[in-house]
């Protein structure tokens, strides 16, 4: 995680409201009674029961939990009824996991997928739940806290969905919801509203894809929980490149003194890809800086390096690669005179290339 995610912001109630219909669906067949809607919002259970598809969903994941055996209906039961978070799972690596019977995980997995793709989107559903997954959206990337800008928390590379003029804010395009524990892998989490996180297309689609975030190889691993945890500025370290014959090259490392810090780091840089997204952004270093701080000489560009990366810092939710490009400026910054100097004359423009551009786009 790059950037904290703010609190006291409201989680999804279209999310929560079908968490808790799928436990006590779960609890309802293990304990052979009818499914209690008190604890529900009103009208949910309706809405549920009133879609055939869901309902049939649900029906076969009943099914199967009836089949079993009462030792396994009891320690299900237990795991339902301890309602551990799912965050727990991500920075502790000693929190068990829950245990689902093989017979059992098709069916769970199949409602889970219906319920966060399909059940969601009932105008049913979000009239009892009194908003849409929408408005949770909306809230996540308001421009102010408690919301965390429009541009992703994990990644600061990418903006989680581009913003159309004269659209109402739940009215706008929305990226993906991650699923931190994947929904192909921990079913009983497929709506969890803290297992559920909006991130850009790239970390969802490209980067992580499945990626299990607690396991590698069939080893426990620790990550970030992006709801309470990110990295610092101390843990990323950028510098700029130059001990070769090649153009300078911006370098991200991610080092922690703390060895469950670095495993996190590490984490997150294998599940998203952060170290070769970012260096590849910055391949092309000299286009950026003639983008940002062409300047005539070292003392002005040194001035316009130290400006620009604080307003970049200033605006890092704002614009994406905003945050990296300050910390690459500045790494410019320090590199040693000589070789800034080079860098700086690499990158200007020619007299007769300026004269091209102005009389393409400014004549």
């Amino acid at each position: 995680m790059l950037f904290e995610i703010r609190p006291n912001l409201e989680q999804s109630k279209v999310f929560d409201g079908l968490n808790l219909f799928l436990v006590e669906a779960m609890l309802a067949a293990l304990e052979s009674r009818p499914v209690d809607g008190t604890h529900l919002p009103a009208g949910l259970f309706a809405a549920i029961a009133g879609n055939g598809p869901t309902l049939a969903a649900v029906d076969a994941l009943s099914a199967t939990l009836s089949a079993l055996d009462q030792v396994q209906k009891q320690a299900l039961s237990a795991v339902l009824a301890a309602r551990t978070d799912p965050r727990a799972f991500l920075s502790d690596r000693t929190v068990p996991l829950a245990a689902i019977p093989e017979a059992v995980f098709p069916a769970l997995k199949s409602l889970a997928v219906h319920l966060f793709q399909r059940t969601a989107k009932l105008q049913g559903v979000e009239q009892a739940c009194g908003e849409c997954v929408d408005d949770h959206y909306a809230r996540f990337r308001h421009g102010n806290a408690p919301g965390n800008g429009n541009v992703c928390c994990v990644c600061g590379t990418e903006y989680l969905a581009q913003v159309r003029a004269d659209e109402n804010d739940n009215e706008q395009w929305r990226g993906p919801y991650d699923h931190l524990l994947a929904k192909d892998l921990y079913p009983l989490y497929g709506v969890d509203p803290k297992n559920l996180l909006p991130i850009c297309n790239t970390c969802n689609s490209k980067a992580k894809l499945a990626k299990d975030l607690i396991f590698k190889d069939g080893v426990r691993r620790l990550s970030f929980s992006p709801w309470s945890e990110s990295a610092s500025l101390q843990e990323i370290e950028v510098v700029v490149d130059d001990a070769n014959d090649l153009f300078p090259r911006v370098i991200v490392n991610l080092r922690s003194a703390d060895p469950d810090r670095q495993e996190k780091l590490s984490t997150w840089d294998d599940v998203y890809k952060i170290k070769s997204r970012v260096e590849g952004e910055f391949k092309e270093l000299g286009a950026k800086l003639d983008e940002d701080a062409r300047a005539h000489d070292d003392a002005s560009f040194l001035q316009k390096l130290r400006e620009v990366g604080i307003a970049k810092a200033q605006a890092q939710r704002l614009t994406p690669f905003n945050y990296w490009r300050a910390r690459v400026y500045a790494a410019v910054r320090g590199m040693n005179p000589r070789s800034r100097e080079a860098l700086r004359k690499a990158t200007a423009p020619t007299p007769q290339a300026i004269h091209d551009m102005e009389a393409l786009f400014f004549q």
